[in-house]
């Protein structure tokens, strides 16, 4: 998935900027847990450590901001100013940058935003006349108390001061990251005017027409795997039921340790035996990658919870690819698909079933122009 980055400018003169940046940034945990901030205010820039855990009483009074939250850090500060960069072609604050989004603010105050002509969105809003927020996803800017005004334009750079916003170039976006759909984005937030739950309420409709073991409970993978999950046992007649407890939220699947990695699985997915004890299951999840989710997700309704049959179903094909444009993901010779057939795999995740969409039904079900090289066959 792309970083979440935001931008805020103070229309009003300097204020306490933190705990707009705090929320802002918290609102996009779910592509990362490292945050960090600019803020410029008296005459220069300072960087704030931005902790997602806790809420601080931290004082940083300015009146431009820009942040970034990911899994690595992807704000640094430069002789122009301080950008938040995600993708590829960074070259200054106020010109194109190639594949690369950013949110930059130079040592006069003066704010930018660039949305690249493909791949990763920004969409601009308001908070009355006193704030512009700029964010990747639209839900941020309703967080924040602000209005969604509209998505940037593929190639549009933004230059916000006191006086005002500028706005140079731009068209009609090219292809979108159709992970940005699929997995990496919040529920509740719009790309392009497209609702990312419609996308994938209409990918879980397709997604149940390969399903064709009769199951009696259909749970969904927390986070993501839960929307999906409701849609698909609404189209194939069967109950939908919490099959875990989330003690954490945390995105497995960015980890690089497999250790972590099946540490994370299980705090965020504790089984609930009561809903599948004797049962056949259908989890459902976004997608699939190496496999360790959903093996780990097998055995605890199996040998844990008393699961009759565990079946599985994912709204994207199995990942087979890496990001040539700066997605994290894990290395391809980790992807489970690149090394097994379909009926191996499912032996191997001790599934009874594994079902999933192809790329061109996720193109259908999505409906706009996407990216889907990280779902191609090498």
């Amino acid at each position: 998935m792309s970083a979440g980055l935001l931008a805020l400018y103070s229309f009003g003169g300097e204020v306490n900027l933190y705990p707009l940046v705090y929320y802002g940034l918290k609102a996009m945990s779910n592509r990362g847990d490292y945050a960090v901030a600019y803020i410029y205010g008296g005459g220069g820039l300072r960087r704030v450590e931005v902790d997602l855990s806790r809420e601080e009483a931290v004082e940083a009074r300015g009146v431009a901001a820009v942040g970034c939250v990911y899994t690595e850090d992807c704000c640094r500060e430069a002789g122009d100013g301080a950008a938040c960069v995600f993708g590829r072609g960074f070259k200054a604050l106020g010109e194109a940058a190639g594949d690369a989004a950013y949110v930059g603010v130079d040592r006069n105050g003066a704010l930018y935003a660039y949305r690249p002509p493909r791949l990763w969105h920004l969409a601009v809003g308001a908070h009355g006349f006193d704030f512009a927020i700029v964010a990747t996803e639209t839900a941020a800017i309703e967080v924040l108390g602000g209005e969604v005004r509209r998505s940037l334009k593929g190639g549009e750079l933004l230059k916000i001061t006191r006086l005002g916003v500028e706005a140079r170039g731009g068209g009609p976006p090219r292809e979108l990251c159709a992970m940005e759909f699929i997995y990496a984005s919040r529920l509740d937030s719009e790309i392009d005017g497209v609702e990312v739950a419609a996308a994938r309420a209409r990918l879980a409709e397709l997604l149940a027409k390969r399903v064709k073991a009769p199951v009696d409970v259909v749970v969904g993978v927390p986070d993501t795997g839960l929307y999906y999950a409701a849609w698909v046992a609404k189209a194939i007649g069967a109950w939908h039921v919490p099959g875990f407890v989330a003690t954490t939220r945390k995105r497995s699947a960015l980890l690089d340790e497999v250790k972590e990695r099946i540490s994370a699985i299980q705090l965020k997915a504790n089984v609930v035996r009561h809903s599948v004890r004797g049962r056949g299951v259908l989890v459902v999840d976004d997608s699939l990658i190496s496999g360790l989710t959903l093996r780990q997700i097998a055995q605890l309704l199996r040998m844990r919870a008393g699961a009759r049959e565990v079946h599985a179903a994912t709204a994207a094909p199995p990942l087979r690819r890496q990001c040539p444009h700066g997605v994290k993901m894990p290395p391809e010779e980790h992807m489970i698909f690149n090394h097994l057939d379909h009926k191996t795999v499912e032996a191997a995740l001790e599934l009874d079933s594994l079902a999933y969409l192809e790329e061109e039904e996720v193109r259908k079900a999505i409906g706009t122009s996407l990216c889907t090289h990280c779902l191609l066959r090498r």
